[in-house]
């Protein structure tokens, strides 16, 4: 049990040090020309003369494989060359990760950093990466620039873990369910007939299949929500949203519980804090503490990220629900959009590209 006492006080020191992210102003398009352009807080800049194979956009960095193949990042206004090579590589709010062959690293700071050499299945959150070692069989956590080793917890690479925007969930070679969230690892309870997982920002929600309990983690306390099982369950930042075994849709945000509606929503999405659905054909978003009716009908395209809700109204035009109001972006039908954290890129017209960040629009 050393190396476990080590892991705990060195994630004591890594999760004190890890932050969300507040806000993002970066947004990355492909201009008519075919060059490749991010938009950094305002201003536009161009990265490459030729078109990239792919990229992904976080909070603070953007990635791409430009057209050789390598694989580059944009970050603190900076351009960097990470790496000649990729697999495979994924962006969240506060991380970027790529992996080489078995090889797993993270890029911060202008810097990279192999994770493993021996890299099997991994997950990565928005300030927390979890992944087996196939060659030690470790399971191992990065966040706050360390790299917490469990060499107690003997796993195969289909070991069960799972990972929220800061939070990991894992079961132990005793078959009892740890949940990483905040600066402690919490020890929940034992896992007979199998879980079902969904975590979050400092929340996680489960069902005991043994009894069929949902339960959840939130505040370092484990609440007993339910009897029975839910019909369906999600998590977002400190948010919780389900619908119950009666089907009555109910969300848990920042320790309280919303009794939103008495039957099921013909659907609903969460990201973030933001959770959006639809009852009896009206189109809902809840955020904060407050449900706001949008629209009387339900958008043919929307996308929630961020502190955004964009969608395409009964009009064909733009919008954007930002701050408890409507916004248009365009008045007439858009080629194309792209919503990431508060910044939302939009194509119009004869192929003209826009960007909606903090209440402005701007144009190349």
């Amino acid at each position: 049990m050393r190396r476990f006492a080590q892991f705990i006080s060195i994630l004591l020191f890594a999760m004190v040090l890890t932050h969300p992210a507040i806000g993002q102003s970066l947004g990355a398009f492909t201009d008519y020309d075919k060059h490749f352009i991010v938009f950094d807080d305002g201003n536009f800049r161009q990265l490459e003369f030729q078109e990239v194979k792919s990229f992904a956009v976080g909070s603070g960095c953007v990635a791409y494989i430009n057209n050789g193949g390598y694989l580059k990042a944009y970050a603190n206004h900076i351009q960097y060359d990470v790496s000649p090579s990729v697999d495979s590589y994924t962006i969240t709010d506060n991380l970027f990760t790529f992996k080489v062959g078995s090889q797993l690293y993270v890029f911060e700071q202008g810097n990279r950093r192999m994770l493993s050499g021996f890299a099997g299945r991994f997950l990565v959150g928005d300030s927390v990466v979890a992944f087996i070692d196939t060659n030690k069989h470790y399971f191992s956590i990065y966040t706050g620039g360390h790299v917490a080793e469990l060499a107690d917890i003997i796993v195969g690479n289909d070991a069960e873990f799972w990972v929220g925007a800061n939070t990991v969930a894992f079961v132990d070679m005793h078959d009892v369910l740890r949940l990483v969230c905040g600066n402690r690892v919490h020890e929940l309870f034992n896992v007979i007939d199998g879980i079902t997982t969904r975590l979050g920002r400092n929340v996680g929600a489960f069902v005991d299949h043994s009894d069929g309990a949902f339960r959840i983690f939130y505040n370092d306390e484990l609440i007993d929500v339910e009897q029975f099982t839910p019909k369906s369950f999600k998590c977002g930042y400190e948010l919780v949203a389900f619908v119950n075994s009666m089907e009555n849709f109910r969300l848990f945000s920042n320790g309280e519980f919303y009794d939103i509606s008495g039957f099921a929503p013909d659907m609903y999405d969460v990201n973030r804090k933001m959770v959006v659905y639809s009852l009896q054909g009206q189109f809902y978003t809840f955020v904060d503490g407050e449900q706001y009716l949008i629209e009387n009908y339900v958008p043919q395209s929307y996308s929630i990220n961020g502190n955004l809700l964009t969608y395409i109204d009964q009009n064909g035009y733009l919008a954007v629900f930002e701050d408890g109001e409507k916004h248009i972006l365009s008045y007439g039908p858009v080629n194309g959009y792209t919503a990431v954290g508060d910044v939302v890129v939009f194509n119009e017209g004869l192929n003209t590209t826009k960007i909606y960040y903090n209440g402005k629009t701007y144009k190349k």
